[in-house]
């Protein structure tokens, strides 16, 4: 699915409400921004979990751990194409750039993949 795709599937599924002090764009942007802190910090729980069981206590990563941190990322980027989507912010085009802009500093690298 194209990133601007899942900035409009999004939409489907959000609901924030606001008590009239604020305005619903502020109280939206608001809380998607605060809900995508949360998200980066349970991903990085997931991954700080996997690698204390393989380095510290000499286990394997479980499958199940690995669910979760796909599940994170995709929490994750829902929060960061609210965000994108409250504030008009094409991020396919927004990414390019970025990617453009990499390559000129740092080059192309050849992972393999």
């Amino acid at each position: 699915m194209e990133i601007n795709k899942i900035v409009e599937e999004t939409r489907k599924t959000w609901f924030a409400s606001h008590d009239g002090n604020y305005s619903k764009g502020d109280v939206e942007l608001l809380y998607a921004t605060l809900a995508l802190g949360g998200e980066v910090g349970e991903l990085q729980n997931k991954v700080k979990k996997i690698f204390r069981t393989k380095y510290y206590t000499e286990g394997h990563p479980s499958s199940t751990g690995i669910e979760a941190i796909g599940e994170e990322i995709a929490d994750t980027l829902f929060y960061l194409s609210r965000i994108a989507d409250l504030l008009e912010i094409d991020i396919e085009k927004e990414f390019a750039k970025k990617m453009a802009e990499n390559v000129k500093r740092y080059g192309l690298a050849d992972n393999g993949k």
